[in-house]
């Protein structure tokens, strides 16, 4: 992966839990190239979330980096560690070259503030237009662009007077009105039905192509992965398990949690009161486990799982996996 915008390097993670540091996100590594769409995919409680807040500094109070680099390549021959920038300075880039689409958007839109004060409020802030009637225009541009009707009067409109579907649609507004390099959506589609869900992906990947930017899709559905990423990253108690290209994850899956997460999506034709399903939880956050950190839920361990933990390999070109039995 050549011309990488973003480039996470050994990222640690951890949280103070019983007067000790515990790692949630470890050693992950992760590349963004230009232009392509990067699928983070796994359970919920994996630090997927987690590892995209790191990005643009929003760790929760109890959370802190404790080793690791996340590297922006956005301005040309320069090359910028997030983690260690004020926050000033971190406010700054991240409003203008780093845009974020929440997972719940009626929790991250202001009920009190107009939509179109909110989505036009990141270029008055950075000063990326010369007054709020310009602010004004380009906001109705841009939320007639992600297909919410009757964008004049919806400028004025509070959030509870939209559904889901156009509030969503809001949150991708707000993300790209600054026209960024990079755009992260964590679980862009909870919560929206199957139709609505199609078009929010089209919509994420419409807006990629039109402004030109790279992207993060933080996801659990495989479904998601398929339709629009370019590579993907499958994430298991804060670690890398397996990375490749899309295409070669779903042709060939090597570790028994890809292939698990794999199975369970569901199939036309397929038996509907059978389900697939991944036996077990995701253990605690704390616990300590010797070996792999998915031996007590998987089917292929051999004794290595359980006391050695497996080092990544590239099986093929650009197919890295880490398991003891792939």
């Amino acid at each position: 992966m050549s011309n990488t915008l973003l480039e996470i390097k050994n990222l640690t993670v951890s949280v103070e839990k019983a007067g000790r540091l515990t790692a949630i996100v470890k050693g992950v590594d992760i590349k963004v190239p230009q232009g392509k769409i990067v699928g983070l995919v796994g359970e919920s409680g994996c630090g997927k979330s987690m590892t995209a807040k790191t990005i643009n500094g929003i760790l929760p109070t109890a959370a802190k980096i404790t080793d690791g680099a996340v590297l922006w390549h956005g301005n040309p021959n320069t090359e910028t560690d997030l983690a260690r920038l004020s926050e000033q300075k971190l406010r700054k880039l991240c409003g203008s070259q780093i845009g974020m689409v929440f997972q719940e958007p009626m929790t991250s839109l202001n009920p009190m503030m107009r939509i179109g004060s909110q989505v036009s409020e990141a270029l008055l802030i950075h000063k990326l237009v010369q007054n709020k009637k310009e602010a004004r225009a380009k906001t109705i541009r841009l939320l007639d662009e992600v297909g919410i009707p009757e964008p004049e009067l919806r400028y004025r409109s509070f959030p509870h007077e939209l559904s889901g579907g156009m509030r969503q649609r809001v949150m991708i507004a707000m993300a790209v009105i600054c026209e960024p390099k990079l755009l992260i959506a964590d679980e862009p589609t909870t919560a929206l039905d199957v139709t609505i869900e199609a078009q929010i992906l089209k919509l994420i990947k419409k807006m990629c192509d039109a402004y030109s930017m790279s992207a993060i899709v933080i996801t659990h559905n495989m479904g998601v992965v398929a339709q629009i990423c370019d590579y993907v990253y499958v994430m298991y108690m804060g670690r890398i398990m397996e990375r490749t290209t899309v295409k070669r994850l779903f042709e060939r899956p090597l570790h028994p949690y890809t292939r698990g997460l794999l199975a369970s999506i569901p199939r036309i034709g397929k038996n509907p009161e059978y389900l697939q399903t991944i036996p077990g939880n995701i253990p605690e956050i704390g616990k300590e486990i010797v070996g792999c950190e998915f031996c007590l839920r998987c089917s292929d361990d051999e004794r290595a799982c359980f006391f050695e933990k497996p080092m990544e390999r590239e099986i093929e070109e650009g197919h890295f996996v880490r398991c003891h039995t792939a």
